[in-house]
């Protein structure tokens, strides 16, 4: 029995928002008709690095339950691919973040030096043990982000060249071909 390859690609598009689902909602209503503005839906040579980049950054962040809310404001305002971006953020999720952050926040204490031992006096003392902790970690994942964005923005072009280049070869190859005859009318001499 052989597997279907685009099944997994029906059920993710199926899940990424479209512009029609979105016209006439609530966001439309909020935001106009810049909502619906090409470069944050097609696959151009910016809007796809930029979202890939961006999302990777904010999934990077330890913003876990805000970083889509995040993410889609930052590509609107931005104007880069906004599905993208959204399935970029996913890079830390329920199951990569007990890895991600930990090493995050030892990266933090090695680029900002050790935390220093608070004590806890009151709510003074519970929100310095807090900075003692979010600092390495928003120090280390916004290091990480930046490389992650980076590294995505590099891919990402990378995979638009790609993609264009298949598309202009397979234009050139649809030009070349030529016309196709008319089917000829069987003639019966029986």
């Amino acid at each position: 029995m052989r597997r279907n390859p685009n099944k997994w690609r029906r059920k993710l598009l199926r899940a990424i928002p479209r512009r029609r689902h979105l016209r006439g909602g609530r966001l439309h209503r909020m935001v106009g008709e810049g909502l619906f503005h090409s470069e944050l839906w097609a696959f151009t040579h910016r809007s796809l690095p930029g979202g890939l980049a961006l999302g990777a950054f904010i999934g990077c962040t330890p913003t876990m339950g805000v970083q889509i809310i995040i993410c889609g404001i930052a590509a609107y305002l931005l104007r880069v691919n906004i599905p993208v971006a959204l399935l970029a953020t996913l890079i830390s999720n329920p199951v990569t973040a007990p890895v991600l952050y930990p090493l995050q926040y030892k990266l933090g204490v090695w680029l900002a030096g050790a935390p220093a031992p608070s004590e806890l006096e009151g709510f003074s003392g519970a929100l310095r043990s807090f900075m003692r902790y979010a600092r390495p970690l928003w120090v280390g994942s916004l290091a990480t982000g930046v490389v992650c964005a980076a590294i995505a923005y590099g891919l990402g072009t990378l995979l638009w060249l790609v993609g264009h280049s298949i598309g202009l070869r397979r234009k050139e190859t649809k030009r070349q071909l030529p016309p196709a005859e008319p089917p000829r009318e069987h003639i019966d001499l029986s």
